[in-house]
């Protein structure tokens, strides 16, 4: 029998202060699979049936099964025109995705981003510093979207002077993917039009003056439209799920001072308090895949043609999975969460150096700094209008150097 959903997920009504937890727990309690009817009106998503996975075993099971569960119309929850019509790596299975990966995977792995760690170190140190040294600012803001955005700079070999610009336009851009905020549609098309002539540009520049860097060899093995929605990706997956996961990792130690204070006298515990952060915050809301062929899953019958739809923070609750799931633990192993993607060939490139940027700045802020909420959170964003959906927009904070 079809289990079809009594509730609305596309509703943004359910994200205004963050995930609906309440709902996907009983959601949970029904089954692993539903049936979500098609919805009129709801700006950025289009009016069509989807079944929503909401347990950890079956979104897990289908990320990793790309012949039943195809990667080519895109990850949110209707195929996009725009990421269909380019190769990338959000839109590719294998072969092709094996092969657009290998380019850049030398970039991304664990031994790469040991060497990125004394930069990343240097770079949090002055951010730290400079927010101390304000005193009264907004840790999205000032903090942990810079960290990232500066990591992500300096892999592709963005210029320090073009990065106040480019990190602007892609904060602006980011904004602007959801329908019901303060940007119309021609700006957002004007914002992504100038992140692409920057693409150019550097492109052209990387061909002439090759540098020792990730733009340089994707600028001698890609080209055009393809290479300019690349940038796209990194700048946007590189910077706003790792600054999300930042600031809910944050409010959850403040929350938890007990646990803070571990980490001041234990910075090794920073390792498993990296993934109890991705656990508990979860920054990329869905993805979206397309059934090959006929496939029963969690006793619903799924045809080919269908969308699917993975609800990660549901599948990071799950209590099947994740002992008392609603408690915030560093100490949390082991601790299988799905925040990257669940393992297989489209596991997350950038998992390695997102642990790593989380680790360090907590480690950093646990050993330096006293931070002290002055403000309520206020969340952005529309739902499933985009993968990454939701997060936190602002956090006003006092940052104080320890002694």
């Amino acid at each position: 029998m079809t289990r079809t959903l009594a509730v609305d997920l596309t509703d943004p009504g359910l994200y205004t202060n963050g995930f609906p937890h309440d709902v996907f727990t009983e959601l949970r309690a029904r089954g692993p699979v539903h049936l979500h009817p098609p919805v009129e009106g709801r700006l950025g998503i289009s009016p069509i049936p989807f079944w929503s996975l909401v347990a950890h075993g079956e979104i897990q099971q289908a990320n990793r099964d790309w012949k039943t569960f195809a990667a080519s119309d895109g990850p949110m929850v209707a195929p996009d025109p725009l990421m269909t019509s380019v190769r990338s790596l959000l839109t590719l299975d294998p072969p092709d995705h094996s092969e657009m990966r290998r380019i850049i995977s030398s970039e991304f792995t664990p031994r790469m981003v040991g060497r990125l760690e004394q930069l990343l170190a240097d770079r949090t140190a002055r951010i730290l510093e400079a927010a101390a040294g304000r005193g009264a600012c907004d840790f999205v803001r000032d903090i942990a979207y810079q960290v990232p955005m500066h990591v992500i700079a300096d892999i592709i070999g963005i210029p320090e002077d073009d990065r106040g610009w480019i990190f602007e336009r892609t904060d602006h851009l980011l904004r602007a993917g959801n329908p019901y905020g303060e940007f119309s549609e021609d700006e957002r098309l004007a914002l992504q039009a100038e992140v692409f002539e920057y693409a150019q540009r550097i492109t052209a520049d990387k061909r002439a003056n090759p540098a020792d860097d990730v733009w340089t060899k994707l600028a001698s093995q890609l080209d055009g439209f393809e290479l300019e929605v690349f940038f796209l990706i990194l700048s946007i997956a590189g910077s706003e799920t790792t600054r999300n996961a930042l600031t809910m990792g944050l409010i959850a130690l403040l929350d938890h001072p007990d646990q803070l204070a571990e980490l001041r006298a234990d910075p090794s515990l920073t390792a498993t308090a990296a993934d109890e952060i991705l656990r508990w915050s979860s920054p990329v809301l869905i993805f979206g895949r397309t059934a090959t062929c006929d496939v029963t899953l969690g006793g619903q019958d799924i045809k080919a043609g269908d969308r699917v739809v993975f609800w990660h923070p549901s599948g990071n609750r799950d209590e099947s999975v994740f002992e008392d799931p609603f408690r915030f633990d560093i100490h949390r192993s082991p601790n299988p969460h799905i925040a990257f993607g669940g393992g297989g060939v489209h596991y997350c490139l950038g998992a390695n150096l997102a642990h790593k940027e989380i680790r360090v700045v907590i480690e950093s802020i646990a050993a330096g700094y006293d931070i002290e909420l002055t403000g309520p959170a206020a969340w952005t964003g529309a739902g499933p209008v985009h993968n990454v959906g939701i997060g936190i927009d602002s956090l006003p904070v006092h940052v104080t150097a320890r002694n």
